[in-house]
């Protein structure tokens, strides 16, 4: 019994919360990016142009796309200044215009990597922050590098609000289901199964083996009656707070001042014990199923 547990904790629960804290530390840092380029200046051509040694302060250049040069550089440009920035292990963040940032079922902006932005049209709105460097061509121009952070976002809508929708947008929906997940729980389901079949054998526990095999099928069952109940419970109040902290980072940039509040923390720690509750019901119910079919 105490193996089956482990694994359905490991892969149910462990696996998808270190993916969850790993996708919000990287979008806490996105966020962070676009709140610190609230304060820097506009590049001006001067900059682009002189042979003096450069600014170590971050700049930023809003602008619209005006080429592509090679696979992972692009140049953008306003009625004022142009400059090329280097996409060379740095994501682009598309954002949309959006009537209201905050609310529940907003999406973040989409990410992309550099070899798949050829199909952009001349013209799409950009923003860049981060810091200028020199190529071996004495080229200024913006990069990334190991002490230099690069900011490179795609949006529709005013250029005046982009940066405060990034920082409002700028968040998972349901942090839990990330890229570790569906394959946490591809291998919790396959261990699990396993495991059952060996305990349902003649020489094992069959009551371990008819755990083991209800929590295999879990994750199956999470639109299921009693559980979805407390899953839609759960998704209802993750959004509410999903929501909160997202006015709570806006009034954050904006004031330039803490603007946190406890409210985010008790929807998400509610919404959280309805989703054990409603995982608990579902899979004591799969057990006594069980029980009645498999003899």
């Amino acid at each position: 019994m105490i193996p089956i547990l482990l694994v359905a904790l490991v892969f149910y629960g462990l696996f998808p919360l270190v993916g969850a804290w790993r996708i919000r530390r990287s979008w806490a840092r996105f966020r962070e990016s676009a709140r610190q380029a609230l304060g820097f200046p506009e590049v001006d051509f001067s900059l682009l142009q002189t042979e003096d040694d450069l600014p170590s302060a971050p700049l930023r250049l809003t602008g619209t796309l005006e080429a592509f040069e090679g696979v992972d550089r692009l140049w953008i440009g306003n009625n004022k200044v142009s400059a090329a920035v280097s996409l060379r292990g740095v994501p682009v963040y598309f954002l949309d215009e959006l009537p209201d940032t905050t609310g529940i079922g907003v999406d973040p902006p989409r990410k992309a990597e550099a070899a798949s932005l050829g199909a952009l049209p001349e013209g799409t709105q950009f923003l860049v922050s981060g810091s200028l460097v020199r190529d071996d061509r004495k080229l200024v121009h913006f990069a990334a590098g190991p002490d230099r952070n690069l900011l490179v976002l795609a949006f529709e809508g005013d250029p005046k609000t982009v940066l405060t929708r990034a920082i409002s947008t700028g968040r998972p929906v349901v942090d839990l289901w990330n890229s570790w997940t569906p394959v946490s729980l591809g291998l919790g389901f396959l261990l699990l199964l396993i495991l059952a079949y060996i305990e349902l054998r003649p020489d094992g526990h069959r009551g371990s083996g008819l755990v083991g095999l209800a929590l295999a099928l879990l994750p199956a069952t999470f639109f299921l009656p009693p559980g979805i109940l407390f899953f839609y419970g759960f998704a209802r109040l993750w959004g509410r707070a999903r929501d909160q902290r997202a006015r709570d980072d806006l009034a954050w940039a904006q004031e330039r001042g803490p603007g946190r509040s406890s409210k985010a923390t008790w929807c998400e720690a509610v919404s959280l014990l309805a989703l054990v509750l409603g995982t608990l019901l579902n899979a004591g119910l799969l057990v006594v199923l069980l029980r009645l079919w498999i003899r």
